[in-house]
């Protein structure tokens, strides 16, 4: 640990998580704070090599109220009580893969440490609410959010969404404005931009001519570490206010198959309500980085939030193929379900 008062190097205060971060390390990524503010989180670099040599035997360690991972040529990481991060960097390091780390596993853990559930996905608002979509790696929840945001919605997160639950609501903070998106998902959405038309709905204008065209890939920043995914930033799109959770959407993208075949004809899409049982399950499983919940003894912590907010909020399970590209139709899908929800709460 080290003493602020002692040390003459400025920190940068932001947002994120519905946190203010005071961090030594530049982060471009996340919003300038208020001057002024009091920081719930510090990140400070600092020398950690004591640790290297247990951190090559294993993926991470726990000592205390501190997780320590290392990321080989990259950096060492501890995320000490929910309230610091410290980071040694290696020499000649990347310094977009250093603030990866920071932004993804170290957030993702300091906000576990905190008792805030984080999830893994990405998060839309549509009608004054936050939906989660979550999924497996490449089950396509940054392009859909991709597909939201170019139809003229707000994001809240991607990656890692930030969910609070009490006995009486269940609130999601804003992350920050960046999305990760593979190259063809890109070019897949400027296409759509180009030849889709809007059409009204209850909840705005759904692929809308005259929205900006998404950006030439040649202008954006690869991740590093990230298979042909680039940073895709979101800034005009961004909603930095908490909101209440309206409900989880799993994407599952499975090969075409029978189940696909509905009255002859073969459907992209398809959806299944989810009972809380069900609901309860895909978020114990799309909890973010869920592996190390039992090694900081969290088990019984996370079973009982996800249970909370699997009784408060709807869920259901996308089924997509796999094989085309569906996000204009999920867009639609989804709004559909929402309307139907709200046209049912409202009877």
């Amino acid at each position: 640990m080290h003493d602020s008062s002692t040390r003459s190097i400025s920190l940068e205060v932001y947002t994120a998580f519905g946190l203010k971060i005071a961090s030594e390390l530049e982060l471009p990524e996340l919003i300038p704070a208020a001057s002024g503010v009091v920081e719930d989180v510090v990140i400070r670099q600092a020398d950690l090599t004591e640790w290297s040599e247990q951190l090559e035997q294993t993926h991470f360690m726990i000592e205390g109220e501190s997780f320590m991972f290392h990321v080989p040529g990259t950096a060492i990481y501890a995320v000490r009580g929910g309230k610091e991060v410290e980071v040694y960097v290696y020499h000649g390091a990347d310094p977009d893969t250093v603030r990866l780390f920071v932004l993804g596993t170290c957030m993702g853990v300091l906000l576990l440490q905190r008792r805030i559930l984080p999830l893994h996905g990405s998060a839309v608002v549509i009608g004054g609410k936050a939906y989660a979509f979550v999924g497996e790696s490449g089950a396509g929840k940054s392009t859909l959010a991709a597909a939201f945001t170019q139809a003229g919605y707000k994001i809240v997160s991607d990656d890692v969404i930030a969910v609070q639950a009490t006995a009486f609501k269940t609130i999601v903070y804003p992350a920050y404005p960046q999305q990760k998106l593979g190259l063809e998902s890109m070019l897949q959405l400027e296409a759509l931009q180009e030849n889709k038309h809007g059409r009204k709905t209850n909840h705005g204008l759904i692929l809308m001519d005259g929205n900006p065209a998404m950006p030439k890939h040649g202008h954006l920043r690869k991740l590093t570490g990230e298979l042909n995914k680039y940073a895709l930033p979101t800034v005009d799109s961004f909603h930095n206010e908490p909101l209440p959770l309206g409900g989880v959407f799993e994407l599952v993208a499975e090969s075409p198959k029978r189940e696909f075949q509905r009255e002859g004809e073969l459907k992209a899409v398809i959806e299944h309500s989810l009972n809380m049982l069900e609901c309860l399950h895909t978020l114990l499983f799309h909890t973010y980085r869920r592996v190390v919940i039992p090694r900081m003894s969290l088990g019984e912590w996370h079973f009982r939030t996800v249970a909370r907010v699997a009784r408060q909020v709807e869920g259901w399970r996308l089924l997509r193929d796999s094989s085309a590209f569906t996000a204009s139709e999920i867009v639609h899908r989804v709004l559909d379900i929402i309307r139907k929800e709200e046209n049912s709460y409202g009877s």
